[in-house]
């Protein structure tokens, strides 16, 4: 494991106070979804400490855009109304920059469902963070956005960093960097409870005992190998054995049925939101057989009494946009 880095206060940004600027501009950046998680888990560190990680699945499809109009007087309005947490991450992150009297309007637009393990939340934040800097003419590394997005909504997804990293997202900071782009997966992506929603800050975290500890260092010691050979079956191993795990304390319904279609249609894998609804069947897109593997994957979720699926691609090698398909 490679030794856990730190996420700093960005103290070079202090450096330039919020009163020497000209103008306060316009601010607008864009940050996109995912659709649950590659991998999810806790291990333990070189000094003993437990640390719970993720690698989320990224989907390029879903995004929240955040724009930030400054206003004379102080104080925020947000749009919509129920989006504090990018208020909140607004607010942070123009204390940081040394422009606390900074205020105005944050409009938040986003196609990314909320509660169901898309990363809305993280989303909003992070582009809300990217936004205030714009609108004050600084920029702040990914570790910084990492920092700054886990204090405005404690629990955070990854998808700030472009590279793939193995994320403490309750901590903000990288515990293993990949450095490398989230390889090419064809997915099928499935709402098992689409009348449900699951709040991270309120749904409680998984008690994970030591033999599960266990299981979460061997994945991760197969994460690094699998993303430094490109390895797409090994990676649908490693999410399919978290998915198993995690299933234990937010089960979904039917999961035991999508694991058996999996094994049937010799899929990569099976990952889960594991604190959301969703999975994710994991196929190779360099198949030649996989038009029709799709084609009968569908016909089995249909069987299953699943008919609204999507389907996407991950971001590296171009990604196609996510569409609902039906059997």
């Amino acid at each position: 494991m490679s030794v856990p880095q730190t996420s700093a206060a960005p103290a070079r940004a202090r450096e330039v106070s919020f009163e020497q600027r000209e103008t306060r501009r316009v601010g607008r950046a864009v940050c996109y979804g995912h659709h649950g998680e590659l991998f999810q888990g806790q291990i333990e560190d070189m000094s003993g400490r437990r640390r719970r990680c993720l690698v989320s699945l990224p989907c390029v499809s879903l995004k929240t855009e955040v724009v930030i109009r400054p206003a004379r007087a102080s104080g925020w309005r947000v749009m919509p109304p129920h989006k504090i947490k990018a208020q909140r991450a607004v607010e942070l992150t123009a204390a940081v920059l040394g422009a606390p009297d900074l205020g105005g309007t944050i409009a938040v637009s986003s196609n990314i469902a909320e509660g169901k393990g898309y990363g809305s939340s993280t989303t909003d934040c992070v582009a809300a963070i990217r936004a205030t800097a714009s609108a004050v003419g600084q920029q702040l590394s990914d570790s910084q956005v990492a920092d700054l997005c886990v204090r405005a909504e404690t629990a955070s997804d990854n998808v700030m960093f472009d590279g793939v990293v193995l994320f403490a997202q309750r901590e903000g900071v990288v515990l293993e960097d990949y450095r490398r782009s989230f390889p090419q997966l064809e997915v099928i992506g499935i709402d098992t409870d689409p009348t449900r929603v699951v709040d991270t800050l309120v749904y409680p975290p998984a008690a994970y005992q030591w033999h599960h500890i266990q299981t979460f260092t061997t994945l991760v010691g197969a994460l690094r190998r699998a993303f430094a050979s490109g390895d797409l079956r090994l990676l649908g191993r490693i999410a399919t054995a978290s998915a198993i795990v995690n299933d234990e304390f937010l089960p979904k319904p039917m999961f035991s049925e999508i694991l058996a279609l999996v094994s049937a249609h010799a899929l990569l894998g099976v990952a889960a939101a594991h604190s959301g609804t969703l999975v994710s069947l994991l196929l190779d897109p360099r198949d030649p057989a996989l038009p029709r593997t799709i084609d009968a994957v569908l016909r089995a979720l249909h069987a299953l009494g699943i008919t609204e699926v999507s389907r996407f691609r991950t971001t590296h090698g171009g990604p196609m946009p996510m569409t609902r398909v039906a059997p």
